[in-house]
């Protein structure tokens, strides 16, 4: 949680990116997709929403009035198992891809579930009457909040436990929001007839175009020569389109909605990031310059 007058231009950041990462989120639940695509942007939807409460003292006390905030640890951990079981799915069809996309949302959701437990673990601490259990130092017994953050913080710590355990999650955040502001700036793919506007590692299928929304289940195939037939007789006959590998349509690369979609890719990952830099600092304790 921020303030504006304490970090008035991380406040103001983390709103601005959330709630774009919120509407696209809505907007991809509009589009043509199957079941799983369905649940994936769901999920998507609400952890964009969660973030963006997070922002603000008065919306966070109000959502975790409503939803304790390790309700939300097991909802997250929940999507995580989702996201990982569609990556072992993908990988076991062959579709690196799929997996390598699915894997990586399983990462983000990890983070989100890390970010979520250190608060859950810091509340309880400013709750009465805490007990041990959480690390030398966490009796609260006479010792007010600052204190145990400061002793919490030292290593072997809880909060120097949870920064440790971050590490991983904040390099990936932040290596896969500056890949997002990559694509975004990738120039629009010419669609040359035959080929793939998806880019050189498209794993579509040979049967699929790319013009074709992947969510479709079938593409249809205009020309056929019927057998013994001296001219091509035009028929329609429906195909199974390529398993889609990812949670939203294929879009070519380049294009206003790929740019857009990708950058909301950047403001979930990188907003997230951003959000998370303070629980690095007994760790990385220059992270602390970040808070403005």
């Amino acid at each position: 949680m921020f303030s504006i007058a304490d970090t008035p231009v991380r406040f103001v950041g983390l709103l601005l990116l959330f709630a774009w990462c919120t509407l696209w989120s809505v907007y991809e639940l509009t589009r043509p997709q199957d079941a799983r695509q369905r649940i994936s942007n769901a999920l998507h939807l609400v952890m964009a929403v969660v973030m963006l409460l997070m922002v603000a003292p008065i919306t966070w006390t109000r959502l975790v009035a409503i939803v304790p905030t390790f309700a939300l640890v097991a909802l997250f951990t929940l999507s995580v198992v989702w996201f990982v079981w569609l990556a072992v799915d993908a990988m076991r069809r062959s579709d690196r891809r799929g997996g390598l996309h699915f894997f990586g949302h399983a990462a983000m959701f990890a983070a989100m579930t890390w970010h979520l437990s250190a608060m859950a673990v810091m509340a309880a601490a400013r709750s009465p009457g805490m007990g041990s259990g959480m690390g030398s130092g966490s009796n609260m017994g006479g010792m007010d909040m600052g204190h145990w953050r400061m002793t919490q913080s030292m290593p072997g710590g809880t909060l120097w436990l949870f920064a440790l355990v971050g590490l991983p999650f904040m390099t990936y955040l932040l290596a896969s929001s500056l890949r997002s502001l990559w694509q975004a700036a990738q120039p629009a793919t010419t669609i040359v007839a035959g080929s793939c506007p998806c880019g050189p590692d498209c794993s579509c299928g040979s049967e699929c175009s790319c013009r074709v929304n992947h969510a479709d289940p079938t593409v249809t195939e205009p020309e056929l020569m019927a057998p013994g037939s001296a001219s091509p007789l035009r028929l329609t006959v429906a195909t199974r389109a390529a398993a889609t590998h990812s949670c939203h349509e294929v879009r070519p690369i380049g294009t206003t909605k790929y740019r857009l979609e990708v950058l909301s890719a950047f403001a979930m990952n990188f907003g997230m990031f951003w959000m998370s830099t303070g629980l690095l600092v007994p760790i990385l304790p220059f992270f602390a310059v970040l808070a403005f």
